[in-house]
Order: C-alpha cells, then structure tokens, then sequence
C-alpha cells in the first residue's frame, strides 16, 4: 500500500538542531552532555539519534527475511536421558539440537527415534575434539541405516582447531573440509567461539576486533597451506554470547555483520553474511529466577534483531536449578517459548533486518563496526595471535 503524497503534511520535519535546543531548554541548566551514554572512553553514544546524522537513509542489511533455528543444548551425560530429553525438545518445537557426546558409539542412543534431517543437528565435546571426521562418518552411517541421504543432513560441529593448546594439523583440516563438502554440503565444520572472547558491553569494541581477527587468521593461515579462502570461509560459523545490554547486543552483531563482508571483500570472496549460533552469557542470570525469565526474553530479542541464524535460550534456572520450584522440563519448555513468542505471535522471523531504519541503532552499529575496524587493522599491524598456531 502505498501513502498518500501528502500523509506526513501535519508533521513539519524538525532539524536536530532544533531538537537539541528544545532539550537544552528543558533542562533548564543542567549539562546536555550528561544525558549522553559513555559506553568506554573511546565510545560516546548520542541518545538524540537523528535522520540528519546521516546524509543517506540506511539501507536493510538485507531485503529477505533471514529467520532463524530455536536450539536446544542436551548436556545429560547419560545417552538414554538425553534421548529423552532431545525427543520432548522436538514434541515441544525446537527445530535444532546440540548433542555432546563423550564418544562415537553414544550416538545411536543419542539419536534414537530423531529423523536426522528433520532438523540440525549439532555437536562438540569430546568425540568432536577426538575426531570431527570421524564423527561425521558414524552420523552418516545412522543416515544411512534410515535411508536418509546425508547431504540432506544439516548442523554443525564446535570445533575450533585453532583456539587449542596443541599445533593444528592443517592437513587434518583440508581432508576434514573435502570430506564434509562433498558428503555433508549442509554442515560447518569449524566454529569460532566468540564466548571466550566476551567480555561486557563496554568491551564490545575489542571483542569484535579479536573475533574479526580470529575469523581473518583461519582464511590467512589455510591459504598459505593451500585451502581456497572461499572454501574455508564457507565452512566458518560464529558461536557469540549476548548478554543484557539490550540496544549494544543488537548493534554488536549488526556491526560483525558489516565487518565480517569487509574481510570477505578484501580477500576478494563472494559477499556472505556469516553464520550466527547465538547463545547468552551465563554471567546475566541472577538467582533472582522470575527476572531472569523476564531478561530472557529481551536478550532473544536482541539476538534476533542482531541476526541470528541460530538461538539457544537459556533456561531461567540454569546453574540455579536448587533455587526452582518446578522441574527442569518446565524451565526449558519456557526457554522454548520465549523464541516461539517471537516467530510466530511477534512475527520477527518474516521481516528482513527487523533493527533497520532505527536512527539510534544504525548510528550505534556504525560507531562499534568503524571502532572496531580500527583496533582490528591495529591488531594485524602488530601481529597479534592469541595461540601459536
């Protein structure tokens, strides 16, 4: 539908100019400057967001809706009970699982009755850590037995070579890549965890640069050992922690977002948004459980918004589960919930770029990505690793 030429003719545009010196008025003497949010020392944040802070209107960062899986964590040990588990997720709708198997032969009671490509399927623990290969083969054996072809299988495996204490076999790596490229297309095989890189909001300037940084040393390092740059950043995902800083959160992964196309543009790659597995920081629950319910349901929605490709709510009792007066099916039926909530009643998940056309937050998402650009380009001059790879 579109609007009448004349729709906004009783609203007179207002220059910021004129809002500023309406608010200096209204503060009858205090300081303008103290209504300003410092999120560090680098970092000052205008509440007074504007169209004339920039000269073109922002544009989506993409025209297609994006949507995005609800995921739920099965962390029981015991493969029987997380079976159990994993089969009332998907009664009650998670569309995407993330199993931890100690070793390879626990997978067929893991998957008992599950369709494997009914949903994702995603794994890290040990038996990933043991052998990511390997662990794909014996999932594409159960496909087999069901008469499920694997390249209809999708997930991805936490396996983050370069975050570990020993040298990574590069060799291992490209075998593990053709492997899954051939027979798994629907799997990432690598994952950088940005969690361990979190920090809080006011470090989210150095915690874009180093995740960009990390992100950067996998297409550097496999290049100079042969593997196409656009091979390996096709197999890349991103595992980041939001927390409770609503509007930073949203901004963050907007900004990952815009940078992440920088690097694939200096390296000369297709233009591809990165793959977002978004879970919250632990450190944002208290033992105030009925708040963290509540804060549960504005940091799914930051993550959303930010473009998540992939959620795990936490349930509201985790880690506190003694403080609870009901069992832990209900808590993480209600962590189900929250993102059903915001698919099907608040409809996010039919929208492209749902922060879009926000002044306040496209200003912000400029600002962390152009700071933090800088500090990752400071990074790379200096040489920065955190392993020795």
């Amino acid at each position: 539908m579109s609007l009448p030429a004349d729709f906004f003719a009783d609203f007179p545009p207002v220059s910021k100019a004129e809002w500023l010196e309406r608010i200096a008025k209204d503060l009858k003497g205090k300081a303008l400057d103290d209504l300003y949010w410092h999120l560090n020392e680098h970092l000052r944040i205008d509440p007074f967001a504007h169209p004339d802070d920039q000269p073109e209107p922002p544009l989506p960062l993409t025209d297609a809706p994006q949507g995005w899986a609800i995921n739920e964590d099965i962390e029981n040990p015991d493969p029987a009970a997380a079976n159990h588990q994993a089969l009332e997720a998907l009664a009650f709708g998670a569309e995407s699982l993330h199993f931890q198997p100690h070793e390879l032969g626990q997978l067929p009671a893991l998957l008992d009755r599950i369709y494997l490509d009914y949903i994702q399927l995603n794994f890290s623990g040990p038996a990933v850590e043991a052998g990511p290969a390997a662990l794909l083969e014996a999932l594409g054996q159960l496909a087999d037995a069901q008469g499920v072809a694997r390249e209809r299988l999708s997930g991805a495996l936490y396996y983050d070579p370069l975050a570990g204490v020993t040298p990574t076999d590069w060799r291992y790596i490209s075998d593990l890549i053709a492997f899954a490229q051939e027979t798994f297309p629907g799997y990432c095989t690598l994952s950088i965890h940005a969690n361990s890189e979190y920090r809080d909001p006011a470090g989210a300037i150095d915690e874009l640069a180093r995740l960009l940084h990390r992100g950067n040393d996998y297409l550097r390092l496999g290049a100079e050992r042969g593997i196409e740059p656009a091979v390996l950043a096709s197999q890349l995902q991103f595992s980041i922690a939001v927390s409770k800083s609503y509007y930073v959160e949203i901004a963050r992964l907007r900004a990952f977002r815009l940078l992440w196309l920088n690097i694939l543009k200096a390296w000369n790659l297709p233009l591809e948004y990165p793959v977002f597995d978004v879970r919250f920081a632990p450190e944002a629950y208290t033992d105030e459980l009925y708040t963290n319910m509540i804060r549960a349901t504005t940091m799914a929605m930051s993550a959303v918004l930010g473009g998540a490709n992939r959620l795990t709510v936490l349930p509201y009792d985790a880690g506190r589960e003694h403080l609870a007066q009901y069992p832990q099916s209900f808590s993480r039926r209600i962590a189900r919930n929250v993102q059903h909530l915001l698919k099907l009643e608040s409809g996010l998940a039919e929208l492209a770029d749902p922060a879009a056309g926000s002044y306040f937050l496209e200003k912000l998402t400029t600002q962390l990505a152009e700071h933090a650009w800088r500090t990752f380009t400071a990074l790379e001059s200096a040489g920065y690793s955190p392993k020795h790879h």
